[in-house]
């Protein structure tokens, strides 16, 4: 099975606005399965997933996935509060009905770096099995997980299903990192797809589909020789070039990636 799935972030970009743009406009961009990005406390609530899911069931979406905030941080008041998020993160999904939590990691100016990361994983890895929760650990850009050999050293002491990767097509592409690379080496680790578009190998600098230098086409591909069975959630970042700065998409730039992906669905 490989899905085709859409991020709110592509609709509603980073702020908090209760998912308007994306459940007033997904349909009609050919989409129908969410990733849900939960950055902001209320988002995470009981009563929240309850509003959430019945708003998927009055209009038809089928959620995926929760994106929530990044793991890492150093010292134990740190630790503690990130277990604890993850944890209240992992029921919501399962309250959700999607059973997939996706996160990235802490910058790598972090205290605690990757370490910290890991000992978060420890505690963590059996919750995710008792819920029956993916975790799903995304490489970003000038992050503690960036590299092969980040994940590497992840691997080396968590020996679970249930933690893997997300690979992040864009920030690969922008960290100078071959997501093809990453596919061969850790196909059996690969739990979730983000499909992005960066211009520019080695540069941060998101741009629309279809304009980039990200080859998405080919990790799906290969991804699919390799046995993937899961989502691929397309994320059209507002971050256009460096700046960081927002822009408005319209209708056009939201089905170009859906009539680029969607004939790779299968059941």
């Amino acid at each position: 099975m490989l899905k085709l799935a859409v991020s709110t972030l592509t609709f509603d970009g980073f702020g908090n606005h209760n998912f308007v743009k994306t459940f007033a406009h997904a349909k009609e961009a050919g989409y129908e399965r969410i990733e849900f990005n939960c950055w902001y406390p209320q988002t995470l609530t009981p009563e929240n997933m309850r509003v959430l899911k019945r708003r998927c069931e009055e209009s038809g979406f089928v959620p995926i996935s929760l994106h929530v905030t990044a793991f890492g941080g150093g010292d134990n008041a740190s630790l503690t509060m990130n277990v604890c998020h993850k944890i209240r993160a992992m029921e919501a999904a399962v309250e959700l009905g999607c059973r997939r939590v996706v996160a990235s990691c802490s910058a790598r100016d972090t205290d605690g770096g990757l370490e910290a990361v890991i000992e978060e994983l420890r505690i963590l890895a059996p919750v995710a099995a008792e819920l029956d929760v993916l975790l799903c650990l995304e490489n970003h850009c000038q992050n503690v997980l960036e590299y092969a050999a980040d994940y590497r050293q992840i691997f080396q002491v968590i020996h679970t299903p249930h933690v893997g990767i997300c690979i992040d097509t864009g920030h690969f592409d922008a960290a100078g990192v071959d997501p093809l690379a990453i596919v061969a080496e850790f196909a059996d680790k690969i739990n979730h797809i983000h499909l992005k578009e960066n211009d520019g190998f080695g540069a941060k600098k998101f741009c629309r589909f279809g304009t980039g230098t990200t080859d998405n086409v080919g990790v799906i591909k290969q991804l699919l020789k390799q046995g993937y069975a899961g989502y691929m959630s397309v994320e059209l970042s507002p971050e256009i070039g460096e700046t960081g700065a927002g822009i408005d998409f319209g209708m056009e730039d939201w089905k170009k990636p859906f009539e680029l992906f969607s004939p790779f669905e299968i059941e």
